[in-house]
């Protein structure tokens, strides 16, 4: 949802957001719960973008492609270049670069079918 990365200064916008109950702790993890709110989910997407946990390893392209997915699976690779500054065939190989670091993947045929972002 992108209220945290991987430093932990996230805690406190969670805290200040949902309370200390969201957070179990235990001798071997730390969980934490966030209730299911369709208008924090819809902020998240539009402002802060893809999580830090899934960033790591990617690049600004892969970045901008996942959050473009994200939104609209249905895209074209010559709709996402022009939205991301870029060409269709930078698109592309983003695209391949992405399914096979097992991001996202595909469904249907290439004609109609969409991106599925996995995680």
């Amino acid at each position: 949802m992108g209220l945290t990365e991987h430093t932990g200064h996230g805690v406190p916008t969670i805290i200040k957001k949902y309370g200390k109950g969201v957070f179990e702790i235990t001798d071997n993890y730390i969980k934490c719960r966030i209730p299911y709110d369709e208008k924090v989910l819809e902020m998240s997407q539009k402002n802060v973008g893809i999580n830090v946990g899934i960033n790591v390893g990617i690049n600004k392209t892969e970045k901008a492609v996942l959050g473009i997915l994200i939104s609209n699976p249905q895209k074209t690779a010559d709709e996402m270049a022009a939205e991301v500054g870029v060409t269709k065939r930078t698109i592309e190989r983003t695209l391949v670069s992405l399914k096979k670091k097992g991001l996202i993947e595909r469904i249907g045929s290439n004609k109609k079918g969409s991106w599925v972002v996995i995680r």
